[in-house]
């Protein structure tokens, strides 16, 4: 599982370093100035002992603090009002206002490195939030949804009046609203379980093409009832990985086949090994997709349109993109408007550990 890790570390070294560089060439510059005016004093003015004696450390004095000034300035320019636009803009960050930046005029060197670092620290909690929002959103809408249609059929059923064909079709209709909160809840679960997964544990050596036809058999049910033909040309290949999350891969990708085929289509999955490398393919004559839902297709809760029915929820490609991520692979998609798609997942050769 992902575990956040905080480490304690001290104020940027980098910083520090020329922060206190600078006082150092301060006050060596101060000296070197110091003593150069006490030189010009004694070689220009011809004054006796007393007034000599008074007269270079007022000049000193007055110099220095015209200096001080204009290097104050420039030091306040330089790093401190910089430093503050950074401290406000912090402090915006922490009440919640991710859309504040803070601007580079007149800023270079480690400084503006600072500043490119929290703007784009800033940016990336934006997204982060614009994400959990829109998938809160989404999430709800979903959710509604199928519990709206089943409270509406549930209270017509309550009718005295109804046929016996009504009846059984508001009870098939609260069902299937009911397997579609279901499998919503289960798939919510699944991604949300991948998604804070980072390493992997529970490997094992196992035979990929055996589980592949498992899976077909596991959902004979579905492409018999459509009249499908399933076609398999798989090598044999031994795979050493967690089962069960890349079951979750087959599994998912050859239900959005069988979902996405008219009657009477055919569904072809290929396996081949080759120089390390292990590609699955799932194939369909299915109603295929445009460029533009491509671009979509593994978002969370997006569907395409035209969508066949409404069992589906939009989370089954993004748990079969987080699945093959943790399994070091790429998974890639081609497909066209009426001439059904192929997802290709491509795995690495691993050895057993």
């Amino acid at each position: 599982m992902r575990k956040s890790k905080v480490k304690k570390e001290n104020p940027p070294a980098r910083l520090l370093g020329t922060m206190s560089l600078l006082v150092l060439v301060l006050v060596l510059v101060f000296a070197a100035l110091a003593l150069g005016i006490y030189t010009l004093v004694e070689q220009l003015v011809r004054l006796n002992d007393n007034d000599y004696t008074l007269l270079w450390p007022i000049l000193i004095l007055v110099v220095s603090a015209i200096l001080g000034v204009v290097l104050a300035i420039v030091i306040f320019r330089l790093y401190l009002e910089p430093l503050s636009r950074l401290m406000q803009a912090t402090r915006a960050v922490a009440a919640g206002d991710y859309s504040v930046r803070v601007e580079l005029r007149g800023t270079g060197g480690e400084m503006a490195d600072y500043i490119r670092s929290f703007n784009k620290m800033a940016e990336e909690l934006g997204s982060v939030e614009l994400l959990r929002s829109d998938f809160v959103n989404t999430f709800s809408h979903e959710f509604k949804t199928p519990l709206i249609s089943i409270r509406g059929f549930a209270k017509l059923l309550q009718s005295k009046d109804l046929t016996e064909e009504q009846r059984q079709t508001y009870t098939d209709t609260i069902v299937r609203q009911s397997e579609r909160l279901a499998s919503m809840s289960t798939h919510i679960l699944e991604l949300t379980q991948f998604e804070n997964t980072e390493i992997v544990s529970g490997k094992t050596t196992y035979s990929l093409d055996e589980q592949l036809r498992r899976c077909i058999r596991q959902q004979e049910r579905g492409w018999l009832q459509k009249g499908l033909t399933v076609e398999g040309d798989l090598d044999p290949v031994d795979y050493y990985g967690n089962e069960e999350l890349v079951e979750h891969i087959w599994s998912n990708l050859i239900s959005n086949a069988i979902r996405f085929t008219p009657t009477g289509g055919q569904i072809t999955v290929v396996l081949r090994k080759e120089q390390g490398r292990i590609t699955v393919s799932v194939s369909d004559t299915g109603i295929g997709m445009d460029q533009e839902t491509q671009r979509h297709i593994f978002d969370k809760f997006y569907r395409g349109s035209p969508y066949p029915d409404s069992r589906g929820n939009g989370l089954g490609l993004s748990i079969v993109r987080r699945a093959v991520e943790l399994c070091g692979g790429q998974v890639q998609v081609f497909s066209r408007p009426g001439k059904g798609s192929t997802f290709t997942v491509t795995l690495h050769g691993q050895e057993e550990q």
